[in-house]
């Protein structure tokens, strides 16, 4: 089938489609208003189905999520059309999010995820897969994150941030230029990722084609599809799905590039993420070894790079705690920067203020839930964990929408369990250690010479990820 964005489309198949639609929104309609059993069940949101749609595809979907949660409660549905599926349902509650996250009978939801597949050319991957197929490929790249190599690979990354400094940071301060510093962190994490974990230098026009093709694929399959499931009825009728679609079979092209590109090396390094992908059994054919070297890639260096640059953005914004961080590092040697117990704290409520996974993981139930409520949440139901609205609950954490790095001096049991950057349960981030490995080293090498200060504030975006866009800092040199 001919993907391209100018594909005519038959009159008789829209005029179809357009039926469909209708037929189906009535159908909800009539489930929404038809009469429930006795059973106790969460608060619907107050919004109709086509403005909740809007919101949950929109980039402020995590907002929107906390918004309802101070005006329904820790516990709430959301009125989307997801067929079989008999509630969707949020919570903010950290302790309900462990529950449901930890539940062996917990999966990811096909309705939510499948349409990643698309992202990786239409072939699924570690994320959108389930059971035995899922856990003998996580299985197969879980010795690619032992120490050893987690050590070897944020070495890497931070000769990256070295040479950053170098041949771009110095550059522009010297132009008296500023920096989007959303953009340059992303470059740093992408180029150490593409090196370590897969032995592949992309070219400048290899990032470029990858960073605007994966955000063409990310807008459409995973803000705009999950929310919207009548978007994969009348996919074809949209210009903008038709060319998501060649994005991904470009994305899965530059995949098997790499693949071929380990396969021709004479002496591969052993147990890196490509070398255990490459070998590994489990998989049926290369389109599905592409995959998961996308998703590791994207993963890999999107929620890094996008946590430090949200955590420079807030120490410009807070000249006394940046510098307060500065003197710290320069009263101890350099071999114990990482290790700085104010780092950890900045890094933590850096990531507190803004998850870049705000809008937090979806899962669909295998058993029915009770909320200490009372709300009865029946089997098969989909949960979002608002991950935002979790690390801004004013009721755990005082003064939430602050950046304060001192709340972190004696927590409480609360504010710890609500800390859920990184999911938890069988399907956790299993990057999650290098990702702080190389939070807690890069940081303080790019603020031991220069001073940040904010030119442009920006705004913040979400899709897949919370990002920073249009932010520019400026630098002094210390």
């Amino acid at each position: 089938m001919n993907f391209d964005a100018s594909s005519s489309i038959d009159p008789l198949f829209s005029a179809i489609v357009l039926v469909a639609f209708l037929t189906i929104y009535h159908l909800i309609q009539r489930w929404n208003n038809s009469p429930r059993s006795e059973r106790n069940e969460p608060p619907m949101v107050s919004t109709g189905m086509f403005e909740t749609m809007n919101a949950c595809s929109g980039s402020k979907l995590p907002w929107f999520l906390l918004d309802e949660a101070k005006s329904c409660g820790s516990v709430y549905r959301l009125n989307l059309p997801i067929p079989g599926t008999p509630m969707v349902v949020v919570t903010s509650s950290a302790n309900l999010a462990r529950e449901f996250l930890n539940d062996p009978l917990t999966t990811r939801p096909r309705q939510i995820y499948g349409s990643l597949d698309l992202v990786t050319g239409n072939t699924k991957s570690l994320f959108t897969t389930e059971g035995k197929c899922w856990h003998s490929r996580r299985k197969g790249v879980a010795s690619a994150f032992s120490s050893k190599h987690v050590k070897r690979m944020n070495a890497v990354a931070v000769e990256k941030a070295e040479d950053w400094i170098k041949n771009k940071l110095v550059p522009m301060f010297e132009k008296g230029e500023a920096f989007d510093v959303g953009k340059e962190m992303i470059g740093i994490t992408l180029d150490a990722i593409a090196e370590t974990a897969f032995e592949y230098t992309l070219s400048e026009d290899e990032k470029s084609m990858f960073l605007h093709e994966l955000e063409l694929c990310l807008r459409e399959f995973a803000e705009k599809s999950f929310a919207n499931p009548f978007r994969g009825l009348v996919g074809l009728l949209l210009p903008e799905r038709r060319r998501a679609f060649v994005g991904g079979k470009r994305l899965q092209a530059l995949g098997l590039k790499i693949l071929l590109h380990y396969r021709r090396q004479v002496h591969p390094t052993k147990d890196t993420i490509i070398d255990l992908v490459a070998n590994n059994d489990a998989y049926e054919n290369d389109e599905e070894r592409a995959a998961d070297i996308l998703v590791m890639l994207i993963a890999g260096h999107d929620t890094t790079g996008y946590t430090m640059a949200w955590i420079l953005k807030e120490l410009a914004k807070n000249p006394e705690e940046q510098q307060r961080l500065r003197d710290t590092l320069r009263a101890s040697n350099f071999k114990e920067w990482s290790q700085s117990e104010y780092l950890r704290k900045i890094i933590r409520e850096g990531i507190r203020l803004h998850p870049v996974s705000a809008g937090g993981p979806a899962r669909r139930i295998g058993r029915d839930f009770e909320t200490k409520e009372g709300y009865l949440l029946p089997k098969n139901s989909i949960i979002f964990n608002a991950v935002l609205a979790m690390m801004r609950d004013e009721d755990v954490y005082k003064n939430a929408d602050s950046f304060d790095p001192s709340r972190w001096d004696n927590p409480t049991k609360a504010m710890n369990d609500a800390f859920l950057p990184f999911a938890m349960g069988k399907q956790n981030c299993i990057g999650q250690s290098l990702a702080n490995a190389e939070l807690h080293c890069i940081i303080p090498i790019i603020l031991s010479e220069f001073e940040f200060f904010v030119v442009e504030e920006g705004t913040a975006e979400f899709f897949l990820t919370l990002k920073p866009v249009n932010t520019m800092l400026g630098a002094r040199r210390v």
